[in-house]
């Protein structure tokens, strides 16, 4: 009983973390957000990547996600998409948005 509310415990605070991980993304840059398989496999597998600038990792529902904040004129959602699905974590583009842009964000 005990293991089932710390696992309780942990997936709340780790949905809380993956909220407030949603901060205002800088001016000429733009955020998109993944599902994937393991949001750590998915963080590291872009890690480093020329125009990625941050990557948090969270929950969004019953799904882990990165949502990561990248420079658009460096490096596209598709070549992102490609360095998911070649570290095999890939599974759904959920969001996108530009800090420049008001309001336009786009659930796909």
């Amino acid at each position: 009983m005990q293991t089932m509310i710390m696992r309780a415990a942990l997936v709340l605070t780790v949905s809380l973390m993956a909220c407030s991980a949603t901060a205002e993304t800088p001016p000429g840059m733009a955020q998109v957000t993944f599902a994937v398989h393991c949001y750590d496999v998915g963080a590291h597998a872009l890690d480093g990547k020329p125009g990625v600038i941050s990557v948090a990792r969270g929950w969004q529902g019953s799904r882990e996600v990165d949502r990561v904040v990248y420079n658009p004129d460096k490096v596209s959602i598709l070549q992102l998409e490609d360095w998911l699905k070649e570290a095999e974590t890939y599974v759904d583009t959920l969001e996108q948005s530009l800090s420049n842009a008001t309001d336009k964000e786009t659930s796909q």
